[in-house]
């Protein structure tokens, strides 16, 4: 009886395969939950899910589902509290200050110029992400340009002189004051009541967010300067991922590459979305000359040679290949 149960049992395992047992990812963003970024992560994981015939299962969570805010998300990583994460280097530049090139004034100032210069940056972070924190980055993508919004109207450049504007980083705040402002440091969650109550003149954000959280009902201006692009990263914790099989690594290696694509098109096409309905709701989004944006990418270069002598020969390096990328 014995052994005509294990001839049983040797013959099922014939018939229907070695068992399967899945991997389960954890991906965090720190968009929210109802954020267009996050809705496309969730699609990714759907998408890597199918590519690796289930062997790759991602749990994605957003920001407030996870104890993590956008300046955790690299430790996060690097210490496989998570396996994968959308990772912006400018919210953690006290980490990496040296690959923070994208969040320098007028270097790349739209998608195509984007997207031409992601490739040339991403073996360099990859290098020192890796050597660094054990991260890998698959994939980039960008949020749509920042840009300046304002409580009262804008004509030129020289208008932001003496505004008081809220920013999200140094850089920000450095190159407000090349062009006469200041910038001020406020919480996301603070932007809409300064605004509202004259605290700031202004905040700086992408068109998106503006009309999502609902810009258009404390400015009545965006001056439309596409002064930076976001670096997005589609990255993982290298420990992790090398666990995977060689066939699942593949699938989520081409995946991650595929949806660099998906990505653009998706934000290209609502920030168009969110455009038309800031200006259906009443904003005027006001386009700098070309002598204004010249006047305003030449005032605050000198800001990209300071970064780049104050971070070393990564950033050196980066300021070269993204600054030519960007300028073609």
């Amino acid at each position: 009886m014995r052994k005509f149960t294990f001839i049983a049992g040797a013959a099922l395992l014939t018939m229907t395969g070695p068992l399967h047992a899945e991997t389960k990812w954890s991906l965090f963003t720190p968009f929210a939950t109802n954020d267009k970024p996050t809705e496309l992560y969730r699609a990714f994981a759907s998408d890597v899910a199918e590519a690796t015939k289930g062997d790759l299962v991602i749990e994605v969570f957003s920001a407030g589902e996870l104890p993590y805010k956008n300046t955790d998300v690299l430790k996060a990583l690097a210490t496989n509290q998570v396996q994968i994460a959308d990772l912006g280097l400018g919210p953690v530049a006290g980490d990496v200050p040296e690959l923070t090139v994208f969040g320098l004034p007028f270097i790349c100032t739209s998608t195509d110029q984007f997207y031409a210069a992601i490739k040339e940056a991403l073996p360099i972070f990859n290098a020192r992400l890796e050597d660094k924190f054990k991260v890998q980055a698959l994939a980039g993508w960008t949020m749509p340009p920042q840009q300046v919004w304002l409580r009262d109207g804008v004509e030129g450049i020289g208008d932001l002189k003496g505004r008081k504007v809220r920013t999200w980083n140094k850089i920000q705040v450095e190159m407000l004051e090349l062009l006469g402002a200041s910038g001020v440091a406020i919480t996301p969650a603070e932007v809409i009541p300064a605004l509202q109550r004259g605290v700031v003149d202004g905040a700086i954000t992408a068109v998106i967010p503006a009309y999502d959280w609902k810009f258009y009902e404390v400015a009545d201006y965006g001056y439309m300067l596409n002064f930076t692009m976001t670096d997005q990263l589609i990255a993982v914790n290298q420990s992790a991922f090398d666990a995977l099989s060689p066939e699942t690594k593949d699938a989520l290696t081409k995946t991650a590459e595929a949806w660099e694509g998906k990505f653009r098109e998706a934000i290209d096409a609502a920030a168009a979305t969110a455009a038309d309905k800031l200006t259906a709701a009443g904003m005027t989004l006001v386009t700098p000359s070309s002598d204004d944006f010249a006047t305003a990418q030449e005032t605050t270069k000198p800001i990209w040679q300071a970064w780049a002598d104050a971070n070393g020969d990564i950033a050196k390096e980066l300021l070269d290949k993204v600054s030519a990328a960007c300028a073609d």
